[in-house]
């Protein structure tokens, strides 16, 4: 311990000597251990905490498999397939399941819209969290008719209750029914979204047909049954309504569900910061070699006086870890900084987002970092530096700063490798935003310039009848259409480019189909003005008009991909089709064909889609839409709020946005993961670029008598200009070929991130080659260019 204690102040005093290495080494490190902290902190808060549920490693989340336009692979399952699944399973402990939801909360400080959902009343058992305060839901209350019960969340017990423990058994008013609370539920529980405030209890009646689909599913496992035992038995049930065709589930962990796409966006992220961790670690291990071959004759001396080649490793590896010890403390108030900087401008829709922080995990992950760090670029020049020829190194007149072999072929392999690192990661970060280029230009099918939207639920008596409903949206669209700078006022249940109301099967008049065969479309409820609002053009027939009301035969408009997939050889209109079922028949008949849009996503195809009149089919869930000739809409928003209030002061007003600012939140994790990815590929670039520079810098200085005499000896300016870019060319070829290699593997992994852009893009691969090269050359020019002002005689004087 003393002698270690001797080697720290050594080391220490030999750093504080040579302040500019020391100062440079640090910074350097302190940028790699820093973004490596701040991703890790994310990485730890996301990925590894575990989640608030009892063996949370059994719990899985299920869906129906059904068409595109019902979902997909995640199509949400009918009440007949869940009453199926519950009555045939032998495999799941129980299971359950939920539909999100808002409720409209009338509070002390007004209207408010509240997010939420209606649950299964063992949703709770089945999750295995117990309330706070109060208890779960019981089984009776499932029942029709059952007295309505709700659970709240201890965010809004302690907004909106102040804490108080006498709140069980109150009662509160949910889309103006009055609903007792039974429960309180911890904070630790943001399920099934991360900003549920409230569950209320969902009351099932036996079905009559198939659809629609409206709930997700969440089973637990029995004991040392896994996913596949479980996909085998669903395989094998079979649905009532559906005539005995085979019931398949799509089964996730619910560990997969709640992280789902941001895994692989944070898996690369940190491997983005891994590899500029690495190349600052070879910068500084660059740096050491350099500042090693200065102190040969003090090594030489230290060892002619009895210190071992151990002892000397030991010391110079403590100065490595002393740097890499000091570049991490920085690093983590860095990270610290970073890290709120990152909850600010990640997009919200990243789970668990609020509870990433530098914690005691993070800091042990940054020391362990440290020391690795300074093992890895403070080992190897240790070792060369230990091995020192004593005869030659301390004769009179030795050059102390001799370069060997040895060293020069590690140094040029550390450039190389910066090159290579640099240049996998350049890659990664092409391909990420030639890919959300191309997505931000998907064809949409509308016009989203100078359009406000806004969301509305029509809860409670006041709009318990259809009558009520219609009476809100005829008012509220003559209000809303008469106010200065209103182009356009319009009424939709859904909104491009990926909010949909939900999807049912519908039938056509003279054509038979299979059980559980026919067609699946959006239902999209629509007012007259939509279309001209957000800009759809119409291809065939008619759009609405207020003429198609509820004493008017129902009509319906469909999209262009439902004409071509159900109708392609004829033409639809006048064509009808019954929304209903078999027993109470529901005829639309299809007026119009408009152009398609998107519904359900930027990076997913086009579905079929069926537009409803809502004046003929209203809605309880409505956005409005204000296409304005004001330049910025968001200035109308004080205006038709107030016409809103004039219809109904107790209306919650949630999501006022812009639409072009809602097909911006639709890219904002992918523009997000790739601004972070692209900044750490400049970094590398240029930690990359620092280290050939500092190398080919060095080689000057080491070659000047060589080069002395080449110009001496007549030759000319661009062949010492050759000279050294050759030698830089050289490193620089090398390091692009090695990274081109690695990245052809290494993205790959990639494949899940991008969209419409193949991992092994020749054009990216190309332009980021061409790209570090000339910026690699540029590096050498700087040295070359001195090189060339060599004055033979200072060179030769020396010698």
């Amino acid at each position: 311990m003393d002698s270690i204690i001797k080697d720290l102040r050594h080391g220490i005093r030999s750093l504080l000597k040579q302040p500019g290495f020391t100062v440079i080494a640090i910074l350097t490190l302190a940028l790699g251990i820093g973004a490596n902290t701040a991703i890790f902190s994310v990485v730890n808060a996301v990925l590894l905490r575990p989640l608030p549920f009892k063996e949370s490693d059994r719990l899985i989340m299920a869906w129906n498999k059904g068409a595109e336009a019902a979902g997909g692979d995640r199509t949400p399952l009918a009440v007949a397939e869940l009453l199926d699944w519950r009555a045939q399973t032998r495999v799941f402990e129980s299971v359950s399941a939920f539909a999100p939801r808002t409720f409209n909360y009338v509070g002390s400080d007004g209207p408010e819209r509240v997010v939420g959902a209606r649950v299964t009343t063992n949703f709770f058992a089945t999750l295995g969290v117990e309330p706070k305060l109060g208890r779960a839901f019981l089984p009776e209350e499932e029942q029709p008719n059952a007295p309505s019960a709700a659970i709240i969340s201890e965010e809004f017990w302690r907004r909106h209750f102040g804490a108080d423990e006498q709140v069980i058994g109150k009662a509160i008013k949910l889309n103006e029914q009055s609903i007792t609370i039974v429960g309180v539920m911890p904070a630790s529980l943001r399920f099934p979204v991360a900003q549920a405030e409230i569950w209320t209890a969902m009351q099932i009646s036996p079905p009559e047909r198939w659809g629609p689909w409206f709930l997700q599913g969440v089973g637990r496992l029995k004991p040392g049954v896994t996913l596949q035992q479980a996909y085998a038995e669903t395989r094998a049930m079979k649905i009532g309504l559906a005539g005995g065709k085979n019931f398949d589930l799509n089964l996730v962990s619910i560990n997969d569900y709640i992280i789902g796409d941001v895994r692989a966006a944070l898996i690369a992220l940190f491997i983005a910061v891994t590899l500029v961790l690495l190349i600052a670690a070879a910068n500084v291990a660059n740096l050491t070699l350099v500042r090693a071959n200065g102190r040969a004759k003090e090594i030489s001396i230290r060892t002619a006086l009895g210190a071992s080649r151990a002892r000397i490793i030991r010391q110079l590896v403590m100065e490595s870890l002393l740097l890499a010890l000091v570049g991490g403390a920085l690093g983590v108030l860095w990270a610290i900084w970073g890290v709120d900087l990152l909850r600010k401008l990640a997009p919200q829709d990243i789970p668990r987002l609020d509870q990433i922080n530098v914690n005691v995990r993070v800091l042990g992950w940054t020391t362990l970092v440290s020391l690795i760090t300074g093992l890895i670029f403070g080992l190897a020049p240790a070792w060369h530096s230990s091995r020192v020829n004593l005869n030659e190194t301390l004769k009179e007149g030795g050059r102390g700063a001799t370069d060997g072999t040895s060293r020069k072929r590690w140094r040029h392999g550390l450039v190389i490798a910066e090159l290579a690192l640099a240049v996998m990661l350049m890659i990664g970060a092409g391909l990420l935003v030639k890919s959300l280029w191309h997505l931000q230009r998907v064809e949409l099918g509308i016009d989203p310039a100078r359009v406000l939207t806004m969301q509305l639920a029509l809860r409670g008596q006041r709009y318990s009848e259809s009558q009520q409903l219609r009476g809100f949206c005829s008012r509220l669209i003559e209000q809303a259409q008469a106010l200065p700078g209103v182009r356009t006022a319009a009424l939709s249940d859904s909104l491009p480019p990926n909010e949909n109301s939900g999807s049912s099967d519908f039938r056509i008049e003279g054509r038979s189909f299979k059980k559980r065969e026919e067609p699946i479309a959006y239902f999209i409820r629509v007012s007259p003005d939509y279309f001209r609002a957000l800009g759809i053009h119409l291809r065939t027939g008619r759009y609405f008009t207020t003429a198609d009301n509820a004493d008017k035969p129902n009509v319906t408009i469909i999209n262009e991909t439902l004409r071509r997939r159900v109708f392609s050889n004829e033409d639809p209109l006048g064509k009808r089709l019954n929304l209903g079922s078999e027993r109470e028949p529901d005829w639309h008949q299809i007026v119009g064909v408009v152009d398609d849009v998107k519904y359900n996503g930027l990076a997913d195809e086009v579905q079929p889609a069926l537009y409803l009149a809502v004046a003929q089919a209203p809605s309880r869930d409505l956005s409005l839409i204000v296409k304005t000739d004001v330049a910025d809409p968001l200035n109308l928003v004080a205006s038709v709020r107030s016409e809103i209030w004039k219809i109904d002061r107790e209306l919650p007003i949630a999501q006022i946005r812009t639409l072009d600012d809602r097909l911006a939140g639709a890219t904002a994790q992918p523009r997000f993961r790739t601004t972070l990815i692209a900044l750490f590929a400049v970094i590398a670039l240029l930690l990359a670029c620092i280290g050939i520079y500092g190398v080919m810098s060095y080689a000057v200085t080491q070659r000047t008598h060589e080069i002395g005499i080449r110009v001496a000896l007549g030759a000319r300016t661009m062949n010492v200009l050759g000279l050294v870019l050759g030698n830089g060319a050289t490193l620089a070829i090398a390091g692009v070929a090695l990274g081109l290699a690695g990245a052809f593997g290494l993205t790959r992994l990639m494949t899940t991130l991008l969209f419409e852009v193949k991992p092994t893009d020749p054009m990216t691969f190309a332009i980021v080659a061409i790209v570090l090269l000339v910026v690699a050359l540029i590096a050498c020019y700087l040295p070359a260019l001195r090189a060339t002002k060599v004055d033979p005689l200072v060179a030769l004087r020396c010698e």
